[in-house]
């Protein structure tokens, strides 16, 4: 963490930065850095705005990390087959994929993380005093800004230890490289503990909405606290689930204690606010579509029989004519137009900020310039006919997600705008959806291909963090997890967020009521689905977990998550008496077993020739998480010790 401190020193000490609002009209420039003395500095509440602002800010500049981290691992992607002009960070990419990452790679330096916390923590420190000297802020205002500031400081904080394990834990703000000697690794359950009780304690106290919808989107809102608040508890269930034997109340070592703890309540827990969540957003849009005045929303929505706070975006595929050029309006509107309906927490991008989001054209798109396809090989066991599809009535090739997520090279003649030559393989569209009509379609009606495709490039796409369906896939993960009795409810969420994005054109018009299971419509599925003695399918209670989870990799596909929800998998399934004791935390197995499931269940269809290879290369629980990076360890006198899976760099014999 020593390393970080001179970006500490020169962003955070003196606000040397000047930082943009989320609102691209209002610009706050803090004191220069050799005008200031900082106490003379937190005088009013424009003070305290401007480093608010500045975090959010800071962490957007932080997204390509996330990207990385939570991503580029998983089984959903495979290098750019093209030879790239940027070789280095081609080679980075497939040794971090392959099972190698070094801890001398940049993408592994945290610090840029830790700035935004130590905004978090600047705002948090000086909010109360600045409180006292500016009459004209009020103890109301100061409690929303606290609120919004600890549930950022925390969401940060979430990044790391999905990432990284365990990791430096601090809520005081840092000032010196002194101060930086007194933080070393905390485990990563203790700090998960930590920022789910700071979430709690200021849930309900941030703004419902703002007045400007990019605020509303673009800033913490008790509506993404309640979506923090589930994921945690959905991860803080799946790391103890993976130390514990058994279902119910248990003992076990947490933090090095002994503690009794139920990892079914976290379950519990990861449902409730799930749902407050999606209250929350649809109390949010009410307000929104009353204080503009409209009587009906501009996007059409629909909840596939789930009520009224499952309201989704439709997109439209009735008629003949759509079925030609349909129109992807919930497609358009969450990735191209940004800060739609179903969005909860999106980190904000404009030219006139001056900040870039890079990560999407390096990552995803057509062309020379991006790094990644998606693995064919991987989605195919998804659908009943693979993602091409071989019958009119099943098959990817109806899931509309897959015409921007898991777009194949268009044949040979065909009008494809935006690109000089079409790229071999699958490549995700989704951050490059281009002006209207995207696409047009061509065959007979029951047999539509793509004709042609239009896309643009863009540096200055939103960042989404949480999104509704995000939220609507982590309850149902929880209620999966809790057992088979929910089998239903879990198919129910699964089947609504499958039916919004699948076109049948022999009658659209029946498909909200048509069940995706049935086999009529893109019959997503799990290999473990055995057919009954009816005809149907049962599915057990992990068949459950895989089904959310694969809906989750179609339907979050290049947004950051896919690696973090492996994790998840890999931590949840990690008990047994047979490993051997974890090297860090004593008294629990090293969660090999859990690994290897993980590598079986979903690494083998992306990397069928390193399934092996990569469980030897994980070996157990640490191998999930990324090395820390080499100046962080050789700065902080013994104090950070490496990831014991990942020690073996040059840089630290």
């Amino acid at each position: 963490m020593k390393h970080i401190i001179n970006i500490y020193k020169a962003a955070c000490l003196t606000g040397l930065l000047a930082l943009s609002t989320t609102s691209c009209t209002d610009w706050l420039t803090i004191y220069p850095q050799d005008r200031v003395v900082e106490e003379n500095f937190w005088e009013d509440k424009s003070d305290l705005e401007g480093v608010r602002y500045g975090a959010y800010r800071q962490m957007a500049s932080t997204v390509s990390k996330f990207a990385v981290w939570g991503d580029l691992r998983s089984d959903s992607y495979e290098l750019n087959s093209i030879d790239h002009s940027d070789q280095k960070q081609r080679d980075m990419y497939n040794e971090i994929m392959t099972g190698m990452p070094d801890s001398s790679m940049s993408v592994f330096d945290w610090g840029s993380v830790y700035t935004t916390i130590n905004y978090c923590n600047k705002v948090l420190q000086h909010g109360a005093e600045v409180l006292e000297k500016d009459k004209q802020f009020t103890t109301g205002e100061w409690y929303q800004m606290k609120a919004e500031m600890t549930a950022l400081r925390a969401l940060n904080y979430f990044y790391l230890i999905r990432a990284f394990k365990d990791i430096p834990y601090t809520t005081r703000v840092v000032n010196s490289d002194s101060e930086v000697d007194d933080f070393p690794l905390t485990n990563q359950l203790a700090v998960l503990d930590s920022i789910i009780s700071d979430c709690e304690s200021v849930k309900g106290q941030a703004r419902n909405r703002f007045s400007a919808k990019t605020d509303s989107k673009g800033m913490i809102t008790n509506c993404a606290i309640y979506a923090m608040l589930a994921d945690m508890y959905l991860w803080r269930a799946s790391l103890h689930q993976g130390r514990h034997d058994k279902n119910t109340l248990d003992s076990g070592i947490i933090g090095g204690e002994w503690r009794k703890y139920s990892y079914l309540e976290d379950y519990q827990m990861a449902v409730d606010y799930s749902e407050l969540c999606l209250q929350s957003l649809a109390k949010q849009n009410e307000e929104e579509r009353n204080s503009a005045g409209l009587t009906t929303s501009s996007e059409e929505t629909i909840n596939y029989g789930l009520g009224s706070n499952y309201n989704m975006i439709k997109n439209n595929f009735d008629g003949a004519s759509l079925s030609l050029v349909p129109r992807l309006e919930a497609l358009t509107s969450i990735f191209k137009t940004g800060n739609s309906r179903e969005s909860i927490f999106e980190l904000q991008y404009r030219v006139s900020d001056g900040l870039k989001n890079d990560i999407v054209n390096s990552l995803y798109g057509y062309g020379n310039g991006t790094h990644l396809q998606v693995c064919k090989a991987a989605f195919d066991p998804l659908y009943v006919g693979g993602i091409s599809g071989t019958d009119a009535d099943c098959g990817g090739m109806w899931d509309s997600r897959l015409w921007i997520c898991c777009q194949n090279k268009l044949a040979t003649g065909n009008n494809q705008s935006g690109s000089a030559q079409a790229q071999a393989g699958y490549y995700c569209m989704k951050y490059q959806i281009g002006p209207s009509p995207f696409l047009t379609m061509d065959g007979a009606s029951t047999n539509r291909e793509i004709k042609s495709l239009k896309y643009s490039s863009t540096e200055y796409n939103n960042w989404i963090v949480y999104r509704m369906t995000d939220v609507m896939l982590i309850k149902a993960e929880a209620l999966a997890c809790l057992g088979n009795s929910n089998a239903n409810a879990v198919k129910a969420i699964c089947n609504a967020i499958h039916r919004r994005s699948y076109c049948n054109f022999r009658d659209a018009s029946k498909l909200p009521n048509e069940d995706a299971y049935k086999g009529t419509i893109g019959n997503i599925r799990t290999t473990e689905e055995k057919t009954n003695t009816s005809g149907g399918t049962t599915t057990g209670n992990v068949d459950n977990v895989k089904l959310v989870l694969n809906e989750r990799q179609i339907e979050l596909l290049g947004e950051g998550k896919r690696w973090f929800d492996l994790v998840r998998y890999a931590e949840r399934n990690s008990y047994t008496k047979n490993d051997p004791e974890d090297p860090r935390e004593k008294g629990v197995t090293n969660g090999q077993s859990g690994v290897a499931k993980m590598v079986d269940e979903f690494l083998k269809n992306a990397y069928s020739n390193y399934a092996t290879t990569l469980k030897n290369r994980f070996k157990n629980r640490w191998g999930l998480y990324c090395p820390i990076y080499y100046m962080e360890v050789k700065a902080s006198n013994g104090k950070i010790e490496q990831n014991p899976v990942w020690n073996k760099s040059k840089y630290e014999q």
